[in-house]
């Protein structure tokens, strides 16, 4: 552990009684406005006078990550609180698997995935473009380009232009997705068409949709036939917004054949999230 650490311990620590505690938090997750765009310029420069190395080891595979923003520092030194889920998921890779890594974000799986499959592809889904450029970067910087594509689509149960929804966008920071209301306007495919153009039907799926995960499984189609296991994080309260459930997920799974296992919650705290392998 850093001084670095040791110093933001103490002062979380110190901040958790009262508001002082309460407002360090928001600012240091998603606080959105004049004070969370001072946060994250105070730490885009401070990232630009002081380079972090952003290698990350998981069992015995390497990556190479950007690290330019606070969202990416984290990812760097924490994995989302996903660690244990990137090491079962790692270990399921014999090396000539195609991997769908559908939420992509800057390539925390993807990358890891990438140096896994000498014999193999990873096809990373990722919609918002501030995270597809780091992404791309990520990817090059991990494996050959014949390793690896970028699809700039949110699979979906529906083919064509869906509202992407973002709390805040800065490279590394993940929290978009498909929404009503105000957002970006994004491409959306089903899985069972990108398989249809060409694009090589998956053999391991990953998901971090942020509640949309039925609507991915059902928009697979028959592709969904050949896929051996799917890591998915699913969302208590976020699939809420899909008129869905995460129960209801886990029984779409079942009932295609795959046995559930619950890996646990990150270990970052995140409320209503978890995740599960899905395997036959």
């Amino acid at each position: 552990m850093t001084s670095d650490d040791r110093g933001e311990g103490r002062l979380r620590g110190s901040a958790s009684r009262g508001l002082v505690g309460a407002t360090f938090r928001l600012v240091n997750t998603y606080c959105s406005g004049a004070l969370g765009d001072a946060h994250r310029t105070y730490w885009r420069w401070r990232l630009a006078v002081l380079k972090e190395d952003g290698t990350v080891q998981v069992g015995d595979t390497t990556a190479r990550f950007g690290v330019s923003t606070r969202s990416e520092r984290r990812r760097v030194r924490r994995l989302g609180g996903e660690r244990f889920v990137l090491e079962a998921f790692l270990e399921d890779l014999t090396g000539t698997e195609t991997v769908w890594d559908v939420g992509a974000c800057v390539g925390t799986y993807a990358c890891f995935a990438a140096q896994k499959l000498p014999e193999g592809r990873v096809i990373a889904f990722e919609p918002e473009p501030t995270n597809r450029v780091r992404l791309r970067v990520n990817l090059r910087a991990n494996a050959p380009p014949e390793r690896w594509q970028i699809v700039p689509a949110a699979l979906s149960d529906r083919d064509g232009t869906a509202t992407l929804a973002s709390e805040f966008v800065e490279p590394g920071g993940g929290h978009h997705y498909l929404s009503d209301g105000a957002g970006r306007p994004v491409e959306a495919r089903r899985g069972e068409s990108i398989a249809s153009r060409g694009y090589p039907s998956p053999d391991v799926l990953k998901l971090d949709v942020q509640g949309a995960e039925l609507d991915a499984l059902h928009g697979m189609g028959d592709a969904l036939d050949g896929v051996d296991v799917i890591y998915a994080e699913l969302h208590t309260r976020k699939s809420g917004r899909y008129g869905t459930t995460v129960e209801e997920v886990e029984e779409y799974l079942r009932k295609a054949g795959y046995s559930v296992e619950h890996l646990g919650e990150p270990t970052t705290g995140r409320p209503g999230v978890y995740f599960v392998r899905a395997y036959r």
